[in-house]
């Protein structure tokens, strides 16, 4: 099977002659810290470090270049620079101070859109039918991708996580109350945007998977209620889901941190078949999921806590959650990126312990 057929078999509980092993990324720090511990130097990207551990392409380091966002992107411009710290103005015309050295949340001071007016500014840039939103070369790399049995997927920012680019978190929440005639146009705006940037790459019939990407919710729940949820966007998530299955999408999966045990019913319902990277620290566990809800698909659960604690804590969570791979639909990795806390020597040993727990 190649990876493609291997991804796609194993979530939709079917059989296969093993379960993937991939992870969902790593942080750039997490290399550096591991050249100290006997990673290669040559090993600064996560394409690397599959080549190396002999992991499965991640889905979600590898998406097809389309651009789904503002396009011409605006250039990112420094407005305000010290040592170690600058002011921005990035490429999705958001203010925000950052670190230069390492990757941390940066500290936002400023979104394009907080009303009509203000959204109404940006709309020239969000032209879904703009011929440069996909590469020159598009068709080649799609044709090769496909060739190498690769896992064909977009990563998509959905109808909260488009709002919550461009108004940030707490005018996205409060908008719902404040501006829902806004909320309810860029939603809508968004599912046309949907139909017009995509109907190029599902006339090839070779997108497979889609990434519906949220981040709503947090350690306690979602950011928003269900009931919000369910009132402004499960329509359009329906009509969504309707068009990428007509596309011929066989995989469609929301990216969503925190708790999500409220929302998930409401995407399942929508036709959405499961989530990731259930953030156990949240309260996200996959095995709590799949009990109540038998059908979905899951991904990460991993308890990045407990691989930081060494080798008992990783092998502790993959004993924990060995049950899931008995039933299929779940690959397991850690609840997002790797992060810098978790040794190499750690890391390795989970790679060869799920290596061998994954094998047909």
């Amino acid at each position: 099977m190649n990876q493609r057929e291997r991804f796609l078999n194993w979530m939709n509980f079917q059989p296969v002659d093993r379960a993937p092993l991939m992870e969902m990324g790593f942080w750039d720090e997490t290399f550096l810290r591991w050249h100290s511990e006997g990673l290669p130097k040559w090993v600064t990207h996560d394409r690397h470090i599959e080549s190396y551990l002999g992991l499965d392409i991640s889905y979600n380091r590898n998406w097809l270049p389309i651009n789904t966002l503002l396009y011409p992107a605006p250039e990112t411009r420094v407005i305000q620079e010290t040592e170690n710290e600058q002011i921005v103005v990035d490429d999705r015309l958001v203010t925000l101070r950052q670190q230069k050295q390492f990757k941390s949340i940066p500290q936002y001071i400023r979104f394009p859109v907080s009303d009509e007016a203000s959204y109404e500014a940006i709309l020239p840039l969000l032209d879904g039918s703009a011929r440069g939103r996909y590469a020159e070369d598009f068709d080649t790399d799609l044709h090769w991708r496909w060739e190498r049995g690769e896992i064909v997927g977009i990563n998509f920012h959905s109808f909260f996580g488009f709002l919550r680019d461009f108004m940030g978190m707490e005018t996205t929440c409060l908008a719902f109350y404040d501006q829902p005639k806004l909320v309810r146009r860029m939603i809508a705006d968004r599912l046309a945007f949907a139909r017009q940037v995509l109907a190029r790459v599902l006339a090839t019939g070779k997108l497979v998977f889609f990434q519906v990407w949220e981040d709503m919710a947090y350690k306690a729940g979602p950011l928003i209620s269900p009931r919000l949820v369910r009132e402004f966007m499960l329509p359009a998530y329906i009509e969504l889901v309707r068009f990428l299955r007509e596309g011929g999408v066989k995989l469609i999966m929301v990216d969503c941190d925190g708790r999500v045990d409220s929302l998930l019913p409401i995407w399942l319902e929508a036709g959405i078949d499961g989530v990731y990277p259930c953030e156990i620290a949240a309260g996200s566990d996959p095995l709590a999921l799949r009990r109540k809800f038998p059908a979905v698909r899951l991904m990460g659960g991993l308890d990045k806590r407990q691989f930081a604690e060494g080798k008992v804590g990783a092998a502790a969570e993959l004993a924990r959650i060995a049950p899931l791979l008995r039933e299929g639909a779940f690959i397991p990795f850690v609840d997002h990126f790797v992060p810098p806390d978790v040794s190499y020597e750690t890391y390795c040993f989970s790679v060869e312990e799920r290596r061998k727990n994954l094998q047909g």
